[in-house]
Protein backbone atom coordinates (compact mmCIF):
# COMPACT_ATOMS: atom_id res chain seq x y z
CA UNK A 1 0.00 0.00 0.00
CA UNK A 2 3.04 2.28 -0.22
CA UNK A 3 1.71 3.95 -3.38
CA UNK A 4 -1.22 5.35 -1.38
CA UNK A 5 1.02 6.90 1.29
CA UNK A 6 3.31 8.32 -1.39
CA UNK A 7 0.40 9.83 -3.32
CA UNK A 8 -0.92 11.60 -0.19
CA UNK A 9 2.56 12.79 0.79
CA UNK A 10 3.17 14.22 -2.70
CA UNK A 11 -0.24 15.91 -2.67
CA UNK A 12 0.65 17.55 0.65
CA UNK A 13 4.02 18.77 -0.67
CA UNK A 14 2.43 20.32 -3.75
CA UNK A 15 -0.45 21.89 -1.83
CA UNK A 16 -2.93 19.77 -3.78
CA UNK A 17 -4.36 17.49 -1.08
CA UNK A 18 -8.11 17.77 -0.60
CA UNK A 19 -10.07 17.26 2.61
CA UNK A 20 -13.77 17.08 3.37
CA UNK A 21 -15.16 19.88 5.51
CA UNK A 22 -18.45 20.17 7.34
CA UNK A 23 -20.73 22.65 5.54
CA UNK A 24 -24.29 23.53 6.53
CA UNK A 25 -26.25 25.75 4.11
CA UNK A 26 -28.05 28.66 5.78
CA UNK A 27 -29.43 30.26 2.61
CA UNK A 28 -28.40 30.66 -1.02
CA UNK A 29 -25.98 33.37 0.19
CA UNK A 30 -24.60 31.93 3.39
CA UNK A 31 -23.34 28.72 4.93
CA UNK A 32 -21.68 27.50 8.12
CA UNK A 33 -18.28 25.98 7.35
CA UNK A 34 -16.57 24.07 10.17
CA UNK A 35 -18.72 26.04 12.62
CA UNK A 36 -18.04 29.47 11.06
CA UNK A 37 -20.77 31.43 9.29
CA UNK A 38 -19.66 32.87 5.96
CA UNK A 39 -20.85 34.26 2.64
CA UNK A 40 -20.76 31.42 0.13
CA UNK A 41 -19.12 32.33 -3.19
CA UNK A 42 -18.33 28.73 -4.14
CA UNK A 43 -21.57 26.90 -4.92
CA UNK A 44 -23.11 26.26 -8.34
CA UNK A 45 -26.55 27.30 -7.08
CA UNK A 46 -26.63 30.10 -9.67
CA UNK A 47 -30.36 30.86 -9.56
CA UNK A 48 -30.68 30.23 -5.81
CA UNK A 49 -33.21 27.47 -6.50
CA UNK A 50 -31.78 24.80 -4.17
CA UNK A 51 -34.04 25.94 -1.32
CA UNK A 52 -36.90 27.37 -3.39
CA UNK A 53 -40.30 26.57 -1.79
CA UNK A 54 -41.75 25.23 -5.04
CA UNK A 55 -38.94 22.69 -5.48
CA UNK A 56 -39.37 21.55 -1.87
CA UNK A 57 -43.13 21.29 -2.28
CA UNK A 58 -42.92 19.19 -5.44
CA UNK A 59 -40.19 16.97 -3.96
CA UNK A 60 -42.48 16.17 -1.02
CA UNK A 61 -45.55 15.71 -3.23
CA UNK A 62 -43.78 13.24 -5.56
CA UNK A 63 -42.43 11.38 -2.51
CA UNK A 64 -45.92 11.04 -1.09
CA UNK A 65 -47.19 9.76 -4.44
CA UNK A 66 -44.40 7.34 -5.36
CA UNK A 67 -42.32 6.67 -2.26
CA UNK A 68 -38.72 7.35 -1.30
CA UNK A 69 -36.92 5.21 -3.87
CA UNK A 70 -37.42 4.28 -7.53
CA UNK A 71 -36.89 0.60 -6.66
CA UNK A 72 -34.69 -0.38 -9.62
CA UNK A 73 -33.09 0.82 -12.83
CA UNK A 74 -35.40 2.54 -15.27
CA UNK A 75 -35.40 -0.51 -17.56
CA UNK A 76 -36.61 -2.78 -14.77
CA UNK A 77 -39.24 -1.12 -12.57
CA UNK A 78 -37.83 2.38 -12.13
CA UNK A 79 -39.69 4.38 -14.80
CA UNK A 80 -42.92 5.79 -13.36
CA UNK A 81 -45.41 7.47 -15.76
CA UNK A 82 -44.58 11.06 -14.71
CA UNK A 83 -40.91 10.46 -15.55
CA UNK A 84 -41.82 10.03 -19.21
CA UNK A 85 -43.98 13.17 -19.20
CA UNK A 86 -41.13 15.13 -17.60
CA UNK A 87 -38.76 14.02 -20.38
CA UNK A 88 -41.22 15.35 -22.96
CA UNK A 89 -41.29 18.67 -21.11
CA UNK A 90 -37.48 18.83 -21.07
CA UNK A 91 -37.32 18.05 -24.81
CA UNK A 92 -39.77 20.86 -25.58
CA UNK A 93 -37.73 23.24 -23.41
CA UNK A 94 -34.48 22.24 -25.15
CA UNK A 95 -36.02 22.27 -28.62
CA UNK A 96 -35.07 18.65 -29.26
CA UNK A 97 -37.11 15.65 -30.36
CA UNK A 98 -36.47 13.76 -27.15
CA UNK A 99 -34.72 13.80 -23.78
CA UNK A 100 -33.49 11.11 -21.41
CA UNK A 101 -32.92 11.67 -17.69
CA UNK A 102 -29.75 10.09 -16.28
CA UNK A 103 -28.45 9.92 -12.70
CA UNK A 104 -25.83 12.70 -12.85
CA UNK A 105 -23.79 14.76 -15.30
CA UNK A 106 -20.74 12.58 -14.78
CA UNK A 107 -22.77 9.40 -15.37
CA UNK A 108 -24.41 10.91 -18.46
CA UNK A 109 -21.10 11.93 -20.05
CA UNK A 110 -19.31 8.74 -19.11
CA UNK A 111 -22.09 6.54 -20.49
CA UNK A 112 -23.15 8.55 -23.53
CA UNK A 113 -19.69 9.31 -24.94
CA UNK A 114 -18.53 5.73 -24.47
CA UNK A 115 -21.75 4.49 -26.11
CA UNK A 116 -21.30 6.74 -29.14
CA UNK A 117 -17.64 5.85 -29.73
CA UNK A 118 -15.67 2.68 -30.28
CA UNK A 119 -12.15 1.72 -31.33
CA UNK A 120 -12.88 2.84 -34.88
CA UNK A 121 -13.91 6.33 -33.74
CA UNK A 122 -11.91 9.53 -33.44
CA UNK A 123 -12.91 11.95 -30.68
CA UNK A 124 -11.82 15.59 -30.84
CA UNK A 125 -12.06 17.27 -27.45
CA UNK A 126 -11.33 20.74 -26.09
CA UNK A 127 -8.25 20.69 -23.87
CA UNK A 128 -10.19 22.10 -20.90
CA UNK A 129 -13.26 19.86 -21.10
CA UNK A 130 -14.71 18.44 -17.90
CA UNK A 131 -13.06 15.26 -16.60
CA UNK A 132 -16.24 13.25 -17.17
CA UNK A 133 -16.04 13.86 -20.93
CA UNK A 134 -12.42 12.73 -20.98
CA UNK A 135 -13.31 9.63 -18.95
CA UNK A 136 -16.06 8.71 -21.41
CA UNK A 137 -13.67 9.12 -24.34
CA UNK A 138 -10.99 7.01 -22.69
CA UNK A 139 -13.48 4.29 -21.70
CA UNK A 140 -14.65 3.98 -25.31
CA UNK A 141 -11.20 3.02 -26.59
CA UNK A 142 -11.49 5.65 -29.34
CA UNK A 143 -8.58 7.61 -30.76
CA UNK A 144 -8.72 10.56 -28.33
CA UNK A 145 -7.35 13.87 -29.61
CA UNK A 146 -7.42 17.14 -27.67
CA UNK A 147 -7.33 20.49 -29.44
CA UNK A 148 -6.10 23.71 -27.84
CA UNK A 149 -8.72 25.44 -25.71
CA UNK A 150 -11.27 27.25 -27.92
CA UNK A 151 -8.83 27.04 -30.86
CA UNK A 152 -11.11 26.00 -33.71
CA UNK A 153 -8.39 26.37 -36.32
CA UNK A 154 -6.47 23.70 -34.42
CA UNK A 155 -9.62 21.55 -34.31
CA UNK A 156 -10.08 21.91 -38.07
CA UNK A 157 -6.44 20.93 -38.68
CA UNK A 158 -7.00 17.78 -36.62
CA UNK A 159 -10.32 16.73 -38.06
CA UNK A 160 -9.44 17.67 -41.64
CA UNK A 161 -6.73 14.99 -41.69
CA UNK A 162 -8.95 12.35 -40.11
CA UNK A 163 -9.86 9.15 -41.95
CA UNK A 164 -11.87 7.42 -39.21
CA UNK A 165 -15.41 6.52 -40.33
CA UNK A 166 -16.92 7.88 -37.09
CA UNK A 167 -15.97 11.30 -35.74
CA UNK A 168 -17.20 13.05 -32.62
CA UNK A 169 -16.46 16.60 -31.46
CA UNK A 170 -16.87 17.00 -27.71
CA UNK A 171 -16.92 20.30 -25.82
CA UNK A 172 -18.26 22.08 -22.77
CA UNK A 173 -20.39 25.11 -23.62
CA UNK A 174 -19.48 26.97 -20.40
CA UNK A 175 -16.14 25.83 -19.00
CA UNK A 176 -16.59 25.10 -15.32
CA UNK A 177 -13.25 26.39 -14.02
CA UNK A 178 -12.78 29.37 -16.34
CA UNK A 179 -16.31 30.58 -17.00
CA UNK A 180 -15.61 31.22 -20.68
CA UNK A 181 -17.89 30.09 -23.50
CA UNK A 182 -17.48 27.81 -26.50
CA UNK A 183 -18.58 29.12 -29.89
CA UNK A 184 -21.29 26.51 -30.39
CA UNK A 185 -22.30 27.88 -33.80
CA UNK A 186 -18.72 27.48 -35.07
CA UNK A 187 -18.51 23.99 -33.58
CA UNK A 188 -21.74 23.09 -35.36
CA UNK A 189 -20.34 24.30 -38.70
CA UNK A 190 -17.12 22.31 -38.24
CA UNK A 191 -19.10 19.20 -37.28
CA UNK A 192 -21.39 19.56 -40.30
CA UNK A 193 -18.54 20.14 -42.72
CA UNK A 194 -16.71 17.03 -41.47
CA UNK A 195 -19.70 14.69 -41.05
CA UNK A 196 -19.13 14.56 -37.29
CA UNK A 197 -21.42 14.16 -34.31
CA UNK A 198 -21.29 17.16 -31.97
CA UNK A 199 -21.65 16.36 -28.26
CA UNK A 200 -22.02 19.39 -25.98
CA UNK A 201 -21.86 19.53 -22.20
CA UNK A 202 -24.34 22.30 -21.34
CA UNK A 203 -24.15 21.74 -17.57
CA UNK A 204 -23.12 25.25 -16.51
CA UNK A 205 -25.18 26.93 -19.24
CA UNK A 206 -28.46 25.21 -18.35
CA UNK A 207 -30.72 27.69 -16.58
CA UNK A 208 -28.35 30.62 -17.20
CA UNK A 209 -28.26 31.11 -20.98
CA UNK A 210 -30.91 30.93 -23.67
CA UNK A 211 -34.21 32.77 -23.97
CA UNK A 212 -35.91 30.33 -21.58
CA UNK A 213 -32.84 29.14 -19.72
CA UNK A 214 -32.42 26.21 -22.09
CA UNK A 215 -28.66 26.70 -22.36
CA UNK A 216 -26.35 27.32 -25.31
CA UNK A 217 -26.35 24.01 -27.18
CA UNK A 218 -29.38 24.76 -29.36
CA UNK A 219 -27.28 27.32 -31.26
CA UNK A 220 -25.13 24.56 -32.75
CA UNK A 221 -27.78 22.97 -34.99
CA UNK A 222 -27.09 19.82 -37.02
CA UNK A 223 -26.38 16.44 -35.41
CA UNK A 224 -25.99 17.78 -31.88
CA UNK A 225 -26.42 15.85 -28.65
CA UNK A 226 -26.67 17.98 -25.53
CA UNK A 227 -26.06 16.98 -21.94
CA UNK A 228 -27.13 19.26 -19.13
CA UNK A 229 -27.60 19.01 -15.40
CA UNK A 230 -30.29 19.84 -12.87
CA UNK A 231 -27.73 20.09 -10.04
CA UNK A 232 -26.43 23.60 -10.71
CA UNK A 233 -28.69 26.48 -11.75
CA UNK A 234 -31.77 24.25 -11.40
CA UNK A 235 -30.99 23.53 -7.77
CA UNK A 236 -31.63 19.78 -7.64
CA UNK A 237 -29.77 16.73 -9.01
CA UNK A 238 -29.51 14.55 -12.09
CA UNK A 239 -28.87 15.18 -15.78
CA UNK A 240 -30.54 15.03 -19.18
CA UNK A 241 -29.47 14.00 -22.66
CA UNK A 242 -31.33 16.03 -25.31
CA UNK A 243 -31.26 14.39 -28.73
CA UNK A 244 -33.32 12.80 -31.49
CA UNK A 245 -35.84 10.04 -30.78
CA UNK A 246 -33.58 7.50 -32.48
CA UNK A 247 -30.53 8.48 -30.44
CA UNK A 248 -32.60 8.32 -27.25
CA UNK A 249 -33.56 4.74 -28.10
CA UNK A 250 -29.90 4.00 -28.79
CA UNK A 251 -28.88 5.37 -25.37
CA UNK A 252 -31.61 3.34 -23.65
CA UNK A 253 -30.01 0.25 -25.15
CA UNK A 254 -26.32 1.20 -25.12
CA UNK A 255 -25.61 3.76 -22.37
CA UNK A 256 -24.25 1.57 -19.56
CA UNK A 257 -24.56 4.19 -16.83
CA UNK A 258 -28.28 4.50 -17.64
CA UNK A 259 -28.92 0.77 -18.06
CA UNK A 260 -27.19 -0.39 -14.88
CA UNK A 261 -28.01 2.45 -12.46
CA UNK A 262 -31.02 2.68 -10.17
CA UNK A 263 -33.33 5.50 -11.24
CA UNK A 264 -33.29 8.79 -9.38
CA UNK A 265 -35.70 8.95 -6.46
CA UNK A 266 -39.18 10.49 -7.03
CA UNK A 267 -38.36 13.51 -4.87
CA UNK A 268 -35.59 14.50 -7.27
CA UNK A 269 -37.89 14.19 -10.30
CA UNK A 270 -40.42 16.39 -8.52
CA UNK A 271 -37.84 19.08 -7.85
CA UNK A 272 -36.63 18.88 -11.47
CA UNK A 273 -40.19 19.28 -12.73
CA UNK A 274 -40.70 22.42 -10.66
CA UNK A 275 -37.34 23.91 -11.65
CA UNK A 276 -37.88 23.40 -15.39
CA UNK A 277 -41.17 25.30 -15.10
CA UNK A 278 -39.70 28.10 -12.99
CA UNK A 279 -36.69 28.91 -15.18
CA UNK A 280 -38.95 29.53 -18.17
CA UNK A 281 -41.04 32.21 -16.43
CA UNK A 282 -40.70 35.93 -17.11
CA UNK A 283 -39.44 36.36 -13.53
CA UNK A 284 -36.43 34.15 -14.17
CA UNK A 285 -35.71 35.71 -17.53
CA UNK A 286 -35.09 38.95 -15.62
CA UNK A 287 -33.16 37.14 -12.85
CA UNK A 288 -30.82 35.64 -15.47
CA UNK A 289 -30.20 39.02 -17.08
CA UNK A 290 -29.43 40.63 -13.72
CA UNK A 291 -27.10 37.79 -12.71
CA UNK A 292 -25.07 37.99 -15.92
CA UNK A 293 -24.77 41.76 -15.59
CA UNK A 294 -23.73 41.46 -11.94
CA UNK A 295 -21.16 38.81 -12.89
CA UNK A 296 -19.62 40.96 -15.63
CA UNK A 297 -19.37 43.92 -13.26
CA UNK A 298 -17.71 41.81 -10.54
CA UNK A 299 -15.15 40.37 -12.96
CA UNK A 300 -14.27 43.90 -14.06
CA UNK A 301 -13.89 45.04 -10.43
CA UNK A 302 -11.63 42.07 -9.61
CA UNK A 303 -9.43 42.85 -12.61
CA UNK A 304 -9.26 46.41 -11.35
CA UNK A 305 -7.66 45.06 -8.17
CA UNK A 306 -4.82 43.56 -10.22
CA UNK A 307 -6.02 39.96 -10.53
CA UNK A 308 -6.51 38.05 -13.77
CA UNK A 309 -9.97 36.58 -14.46
CA UNK A 310 -9.42 35.11 -17.91
CA UNK A 311 -12.17 35.40 -20.51
CA UNK A 312 -15.11 34.61 -18.24
CA UNK A 313 -18.55 35.51 -19.55
CA UNK A 314 -20.63 33.73 -16.92
CA UNK A 315 -21.23 33.69 -13.14
CA UNK A 316 -18.01 31.62 -12.81
CA UNK A 317 -15.14 34.05 -12.16
CA UNK A 318 -11.65 32.55 -11.78
CA UNK A 319 -9.23 34.63 -9.70
CA UNK A 320 -6.02 33.28 -11.19
CA UNK A 321 -2.98 33.11 -8.87
CA UNK A 322 -0.94 30.23 -10.32
CA UNK A 323 0.66 28.67 -7.24
CA UNK A 324 -1.40 26.16 -5.23
CA UNK A 325 -0.03 27.24 -1.85
CA UNK A 326 -0.77 30.89 -2.65
CA UNK A 327 -4.32 30.02 -3.68
CA UNK A 328 -4.81 28.16 -0.40
CA UNK A 329 -3.40 31.08 1.64
CA UNK A 330 -5.68 33.63 -0.03
CA UNK A 331 -8.68 31.33 0.34
CA UNK A 332 -7.94 30.93 4.06
CA UNK A 333 -7.52 34.69 4.56
CA UNK A 334 -10.87 35.27 2.90
CA UNK A 335 -12.43 32.61 5.10
CA UNK A 336 -11.01 34.37 8.17
CA UNK A 337 -13.05 37.37 7.02
CA UNK A 338 -16.20 35.30 6.60
CA UNK A 339 -16.00 34.64 2.84
CA UNK A 340 -15.95 31.16 1.30
CA UNK A 341 -14.04 31.16 -1.99
CA UNK A 342 -12.56 27.73 -2.56
CA UNK A 343 -9.04 27.27 -3.96
CA UNK A 344 -9.07 25.11 -7.09
CA UNK A 345 -5.77 23.32 -7.74
CA UNK A 346 -4.30 20.68 -10.04
CA UNK A 347 -5.33 18.19 -11.27
CA UNK A 348 -8.74 19.88 -11.48
CA UNK A 349 -7.01 22.69 -13.39
CA UNK A 350 -3.71 22.57 -15.35
CA UNK A 351 -0.36 22.85 -13.56
CA UNK A 352 0.53 26.38 -12.37
CA UNK A 353 -3.03 27.65 -12.90
CA UNK A 354 -4.43 27.38 -9.36
CA UNK A 355 -7.18 29.89 -8.69
CA UNK A 356 -10.03 30.92 -6.47
CA UNK A 357 -13.26 29.98 -8.19
CA UNK A 358 -15.76 32.74 -7.45
CA UNK A 359 -19.32 31.72 -8.23
CA UNK A 360 -22.07 34.32 -8.08
CA UNK A 361 -25.71 33.50 -7.61
CA UNK A 362 -28.94 35.46 -7.86
CA UNK A 363 -29.21 35.91 -4.07
CA UNK A 364 -25.86 37.68 -3.56
CA UNK A 365 -26.41 41.34 -2.78
CA UNK A 366 -24.29 44.47 -3.15
CA UNK A 367 -23.04 44.22 0.43
CA UNK A 368 -21.83 40.64 -0.15
CA UNK A 369 -19.93 41.71 -3.26
CA UNK A 370 -18.40 44.72 -1.50
CA UNK A 371 -17.12 42.46 1.29
CA UNK A 372 -15.59 40.11 -1.25
CA UNK A 373 -13.84 42.92 -3.11
CA UNK A 374 -12.56 44.48 0.12
CA UNK A 375 -11.12 41.14 1.24
CA UNK A 376 -9.50 40.49 -2.13
CA UNK A 377 -7.94 43.96 -2.17
CA UNK A 378 -5.91 43.02 0.91
CA UNK A 379 -4.50 39.89 -0.73
CA UNK A 380 -2.95 41.06 -3.99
Amino acid sequence: MDFISKFLEDADKLGNRRRLRSMVPVSARECILDGKKCIDFSSNNYLALADHPKLKEEAVRWTNLYGVGSRASRLVTGTFPPYLELEKKIAAWKGSEAALIVGSGFLANLGAVSALADRGTSIFADKLNHASLNSGAQLSGADFKRYLHLDYRHLEEFIGKETSPRRIIVSDTVFSMDGDLADVEQLGKIAGKNDAILYLDDAHATGIFGVRGEGLSSGAGGMTISMGTFSKALGSYGAYLACSEEIKEYFINRCSTFIFSTALQPATYGAIDAAVDLVQTSEYIEIRKALLMKSANLAREIRGLGFETGATASPIIPVLVGDSDKALRISQKLLDKGILAVAIRPPTVPKDSARLRISLNAAHNDEDISKLLEALSLNI
